[in-house]
C-alpha cells in the first residue's frame, strides 16, 4: 500500500515518469520516511494504469538513455488516493514484528546476550532521537517527526526499564 500511496500522492503534484518518482523517493531523508523497495515502483505503475487510476502521457528518450513515459493522475486515481488516505489514518500499525518474535523466544539465547541486545537497542533508540532533529527538516510534514519522536521516545522508556528489570 505504501508504494502505491507514494505513487499517487507524487502524481498528484505533477506528472512524472518512474525514474524521476525513484529519484525522488531516493533522496536520504524521503527514504527514512518512506522505505520503499523500487523495483515495486514500475510493477505499481503498470498497476495503477490498468486499473486507470493513473494515465501514461508521453514516451520521453534523451540520446541513449532508455525510453520514459510520463505519467499523470487520473480522477479514479485521486479518488482511490483519498480512499488510500483514509484507510492510513485509521490502520494501526500491526504488532508483527521480528522484535516481538525475540521478546517470545528470548530463552533461546543467553541472559549475557538479552542484557547485551537491549543496551544495543538503548543506543539505537538514541540514536535515533539525535538523528530525528535533522531528518525533521526533510520530512513533509511536522507531525510525522513528532509521532516519531513520541513513539521512539516509548521505546527507549520501556527498553531502560527493561534493563533496570535485569540489573535488579
Amino acid at each position: 500500500m505504501l508504494t502505491r500511496l507514494l505513487i499517487l500522492w507524487l502524481l498528484a503534484e505533477g506528472k512524472l515518469h518512474g525514474y524521476r518518482i525513484k529519484k525522488i523517493l531516493d533522496d536520504e531523508t524521503l527514504r527514512f520516511w518512506f522505505p520503499v523497495e523500487y523495483g515495486s515502483i514500475y510493477s505499481v505503475l503498470r498497476t495503477l494504469e490498468r486499473h486507470g487510476q493513473v494515465r501514461a502521457l508521453e514516451v520521453e528518450r534523451e540520446g541513449q538513455r532508455p525510453a520514459r513515459t510520463r505519467y499523470e493522475i487520473t480522477r479514479e486515481g485521486r479518488e482511490h488516493l483519498r480512499e488510500l488516505l483514509r484507510t492510513a489514518w485509521r490502520e494501526l500499525p500491526s504488532p508483527a514484528e521480528p522484535f516481538q518474535l525475540a521478546l517470545a523466544a528470548r530463552s533461546e539465547l543467553p541472559e549475557e546476550d538479552v542484557r547485551q541486545l537491549l543496551a544495543e537497542r538503548r543506543d539505537a533508540l538514541v540514536e535515533r532521537l539525535a538523528s530525528l532533529d535533522d531528518l525533521e527538516r526533510g520530512a513533509p510534514a511536522p507531525e510525522m517527526a513528532e509521532r516519531r519522536r513520541a513513539l521512539t521516545q516509548a521505546e527507549l522508556t520501556w527498553v531502560e526499564q527493561q534493563i533496570a528489570k535485569e540489573e535488579s
